[in-house]
């Protein structure tokens, strides 16, 4: 039996590595995924993989900073279904800037991509997952929000922002049948993430983990699915550390 067969499930992202992973792995659990990027080739890309399959999928462009394009995004997959019982918030992104260069709009634009994003595409789904009395909400978070990063400290503060979002969403909606849950993955060889590297440095940074390789995003994608999965109705709050032991917490 299909775990989420007939969920409906909003994946920001989804045009990207780990939210092309998610929404392909739900869709094979039996969901039908509205596919949000702000890549209208490839989120249309992805909902023709999962079309094709057979599942019910459709491309919603979105910009998950802006208030206006997320509540239409909302509204589109809520005019299909009637109900949007997941969100999986995978949208993000990072750049290598010292603190002492950063711009005040390289700040906003991670901060607005990793933290402002879930904030909103959360708030955004809050009534409809009320009136039903049930829904899951799922975020991207990293280990760089536990441990910081070195040039990256805008993406790390907002990564740990989305772990304290998290719990305080999870208190305010607990007795709502909705549960909160984050994941912090540690490095994922996605294809975005490999282009920052040459071959040999990949595998310099790699064989250093206890596992020696990175993790594959449908590692990634397979503890979205285990958090947002009806039966875990009893976990809420928590971040799933996922990085092959390179943070043991």
């Amino acid at each position: 039996m299909s775990s989420l067969r007939g969920k409906a499930v909003v994946v920001t992202g989804g045009g990207g590595g780990i939210g092309s992973a998610v929404a392909r792995l739900f869709a094979q659990e039996g969901a039908n995924i509205a596919v949000a990027d702000i890549d209208p080739e490839a989120s249309a890309r992805v909902a023709r993989e999962i079309a094709a399959k057979p599942g019910e999928a459709f491309p919603c462009t979105v910009d998950v900073t802006a208030r206006e394009s997320v509540h239409r995004m909302m509204r589109e997959a809520l005019d299909r279904w009637g109900r949007i019982d997941i969100l999986a918030n995978i949208a993000g992104g990072a750049i290598r800037t010292p603190v002492l260069e950063m711009e005040e709009s390289e700040w906003d634009e991670i901060v607005g991509l990793n933290l402002k994003s879930v904030f909103l595409c959360s708030q955004a789904v809050l009534p409809a997952m009320i009136r039903q009395r049930y829904g899951k909400i799922v975020s991207i978070s990293s280990i760089y929000g536990f441990t910081g990063s070195e040039t990256r400290a805008n993406y790390a503060a907002a990564k740990a922002g989305v772990i304290a979002f998290t719990k305080s969403l999870a208190l305010e909606v607990a007795r709502l049948g909705i549960n909160v849950n984050a994941i912090a993955p540690g490095l994922a060889a996605t294809q975005r993430v490999r282009s920052f590297y040459t071959d040999e440095d990949w595998e310099k940074r790699v064989s250093t983990f206890p596992m020696g390789r990175a993790a594959e995003p449908d590692e990634i994608a397979r503890a979205a699915l285990f958090l947002v999965q009806g039966e875990n109705r009893y976990i809420t709050g928590q971040t799933i550390h996922v990085n092959g032991g390179c943070l043991m917490w």
